[in-house]
């Protein structure tokens, strides 16, 4: 049986593992924090030790970091994967960066001998622990073949688009309209608060309505329970991971000499929510940040 080691076990690396081990994979897993690695054996994982252990006695490396410096880390480090022997190793991109930086991590992987495929995956928690991911691929199709039945095991659907790079744009075309909801559905409300109405019976309202992009539905509870003031909410991803996310669409539509006005101008009202210690709240309750801000 082919081994899977997943590096980064966080909120989403930990739901992937759960996902694999339901579906009898042999799964081996580390983490920098090593507790977070730990909580895994009880469900069957193997905890290795350090890095280089995990890509000694896996076939298959998905890597899922929050941010290019972890990402460095995990590729630049001493313990680092351009030091390791990648020889038969398939290395699996699940994190979200620059297609500039996805690039340089394949050549990394290709100077040391290994196999390097990006997928950047598209859902939540939950449809992780379900496998109801979506996959974007880029890289070679030999090399997607390889790792096909780990997709179809964790994906609900999966498109290879062709070599490294695509995934990445891909899926930031993909969370540029969400992360401007947020924002919109703020400034929304505002109209809607100002003229009187309850909140709770404007987003009610709102959420039954063309208005409502079809994540809100998923949010809507925890909106209502932040307006009450509720502050134990859990965040599947936070203000400051969309800031990071948004930035990069910046940085992408510079890349290609395009001013992108709507997710920059979103971006200003995400960085006020950062600088005023909102970074950890669920990027869903920025709606929240600004419609108090203009009450």
């Amino acid at each position: 049986m082919t081994k899977v080691g997943i590096c980064g076990t966080g909120k989403m690396g930990s739901e992937i593992a759960k996902r694999l081990l339901d579906c009898n994979q042999d799964l081996l897993v580390w983490n920098r924090t090593a507790s977070k690695a730990q909580l895994l054996s009880k469900n069957g994982a193997k905890v290795k030790l350090s890095l280089s252990e995990l890509v000694e006695d896996s076939d298959i490396i998905l890597i899922i970091m929050g941010d290019d410096f972890a990402l460095d880390s995990i590729y630049q480090g001493e313990d680092g994967l351009q030091n390791q022997i990648l020889k038969n190793k398939i290395v699996v991109e699940l994190s979200t960066t620059s297609v500039d930086k996805i690039k340089s991590l394949e050549k990394i992987i290709k100077k040391s001998n290994g196999a390097f495929i990006e997928c950047p995956i598209g859902g939540s928690t939950k449809p992780a622990r379900d496998g109801n991911l979506l996959g974007l691929i880029g890289g070679t199709k030999e090399n997607f073949k390889k790792i096909e039945h780990i997709l179809k095991i964790i994906c609900r659907r999966y498109e290879h688009l062709g070599e490294v790079g695509k995934g990445t744009a891909m899926k930031l075309a993909i969370n540029l309209p969400l992360m401007v909801y947020w924002q919109a559905l703020g400034e929304a409300m505002s109209i809607a608060t100002n003229s009187g109405i309850n909140f709770d019976k404007a987003l009610d309202i709102m959420m039954d309505s063309s208005g409502a992009a079809k994540v809100a539905h998923l949010k809507v509870q925890s909106i209502m329970q932040a307006t009450k003031g509720e502050t134990n909410l859990s965040s599947t991803f936070n203000v400051s991971s969309s800031l990071k996310d948004m930035n990069l669409m910046v940085e992408e539509g510079k890349k290609n000499h395009n001013e992108l006005q709507v997710i920059k101008s979103a971006a200003l009202y995400v960085q006020e929510a950062v600088n005023n210690g909102w970074e950890n709240h669920d990027a869903s309750l920025t709606s929240i940040y600004i419609n108090k801000k203009f009450n």
